[in-house]
């Protein structure tokens, strides 16, 4: 008898999410799609494509998960929950800080240099606007450096190529066989 009451002890199931957690975590997946669906269009609206027409029933859409959010879990979204959604930022999992991280983060910089200079243009903000342009030209200038970098690295790799390839004795070339005309005319 103690025997299968230790067995039972030791079946016991642990769950480490509350069903809060839970509807907090569904709440949360609900927003997701239309939240982004609306920033994207506007997004491209301020380029010049995107579908304006689409920006009530968008925002309607927004307004609605985010109430189905707050009769769900009892408040609404906290601020950090939004901007992730909204993060077009690295995945900081299994990152490898080589080349192409670098790539990439300077390619962020500039996309977020681009938009902070849109945000502030749309409401005259010149002091932030020159901000963004500093971002922007950031990551350009840190994109410049990765490829020249990687420039200087390719021909530093060919000139050992090169140098290898001259310090080799060249190759013995077979002796041609001499036919008996060449050998008995003294014009060829």
């Amino acid at each position: 008898m103690a025997d299968e009451q230790d067995r039972k002890s030791h079946l016991r199931l642990a769950v480490e999410n509350s069903q809060t957690d839970i509807d907090r975590e569904w709440a949360k997946r609900e927003i997701e799609w239309p939240l982004r669906e609306l920033a994207a269009n506007i997004i491209r609206v301020v380029r010049g494509a995107g579908k304006s027409y689409e920006f009530g029933k968008q925002c309607v859409a927004v307004i609605e998960a985010f109430e189905r959010y707050h009769d769900k879990v009892g408040h609404w979204p906290a601020s950090w929950e939004v901007e992730q959604i909204l993060s077009i930022g690295h995945d900081d999992t299994n990152v490898t800080y080589d080349e192409a991280w670098e790539r990439e983060d300077a390619r962020k910089t500039i996309v977020s240099g681009a938009l902070q200079v849109a945000a502030s243009r749309l409401v005259g903000q010149n002091m932030q606007e020159r901000r963004g342009r500093s971002e922007m030209m950031d990551g350009v200038n840190a994109f410049e450096r990765i490829r020249e970098e990687a420039r200087k690295r390719f021909a530093e790799a060919e000139r050992a190529r090169r140098q290898a390839n001259k310090s080799k004795p060249p190759a013995r070339k077979k002796a041609r066989k001499v036919s008996a005309r060449v050998k008995t005319d003294p014009k060829l």
